[in-house]
């Protein structure tokens, strides 16, 4: 007798245990799915206060009917400057709709300035279409291996886009003359006294391999590690990162080298909906203000 109660009282702690674990792991699963707006101040070389909105690894997501959520919950920040930094789109999928109709929304908000992802790169190639005057036509100002120079919020601002491992353009082209070009780019994107704003699709060059140490950037935008794709509960630890692999040290937030701070957003979609578990897409705001003298 005893040992059949020994049994059902077993077998009701594990069925306890497991209904929990259940429950967890659908919160964390059902948290994933609602924006998250994460926030950094910065200090910069800037005059007066400036807010940029930042975007990355969309996927083609949609956060309600034509990214309308998404839209406002972007509206509500008021932003100068939206940022987008690649892999909006999916390489597999022709139809540009979804990130156009986001474009021409956002830029009825703000400047929208996007740089190109692998996914975008690779769109190109096997679609053989160039992507760069749809997006334009949408409303955005594209940087791929270029730049633009404004003002904005008072500070004479330069924007540049970047899609590999600045600065390293041979591991992901093995064209010399393309390598060439890339580092013609960034010799000239470095040579300014403005504010240097990257937008910079892969982070492993920055914050990996800890080029902010050394380029003369002041603020990078980058993506594609989808915060570590799931978080591990309590840890708060990414579990994978492309060229990092298992558990990587770094994958959102915002890091600074000796010269260059890299803002890394986890992004808002996935790539061939591999669910975020305990990892909510995100809109990253970033409040640049003054240097403190």
């Amino acid at each position: 007798m005893n040992r059949k109660k020994h049994k059902l009282t077993f077998r009701r702690a594990f069925l306890l245990f497991l209904a929990a674990l259940i429950l967890v792991l659908a919160s964390f699963f059902l948290a994933s799915l609602f924006l998250h707006v994460q926030e950094y101040t910065i200090q910069a070389r800037v005059l007066a206060p400036m807010r940029i909105v930042h975007l990355s690894d969309l996927h083609n997501a949609q956060f309600g009917d034509h990214n309308r959520i998404l839209v406002e919950a972007v509206k509500r920040q008021r932003p100068d400057l939206i940022v987008m930094s690649g892999d909006m789109l999916n390489r597999d999928e022709e139809n540009t709709g979804i990130i156009t109709s986001l474009i021409a929304d956002l830029a009825d908000i703000a400047p929208v300035f996007y740089g190109y992802g692998n996914h975008e790169k690779t769109w190109e190639r096997r679609f053989r279409r160039d992507l760069r005057p749809v997006l334009e036509a949408a409303g955005a100002v594209v940087v791929d291996n270029d730049y633009t120079d404004l003002e904005l919020a008072g500070t004479e601002v330069r924007i540049g886009g970047y899609m590999g491992f600045y600065p390293v353009p041979k591991m992901t082209t093995l064209n010399p003359a393309q390598q060439e070009a890339e580092l013609a780019f960034i010799q000239d994107f470095e040579n300014t006294e403005r504010l240097k704003l990257l937008i910079n699709h892969i982070p492993t060059g920055m914050i990996d391999w800890r080029y902010a140490d050394d380029n003369l950037v002041d603020l990078v935008f980058s993506g594609h590690y989808h915060g570590g794709v799931m978080r591990i509960p309590i840890l708060d630890q990414g579990l994978y990162a492309p060229y990092v692999g298992w558990f990587p040290p770094f994958t959102k937030g915002v890091f600074t080298g000796k010269q260059a701070t890299c803002v890394l957003s986890a992004g808002l979609g996935s790539e061939y909906h591999i669910p975020r578990l305990n990892n909510p897409p995100e809109i990253v705001v970033v409040d640049l203000v003054p240097i403190c003298r």
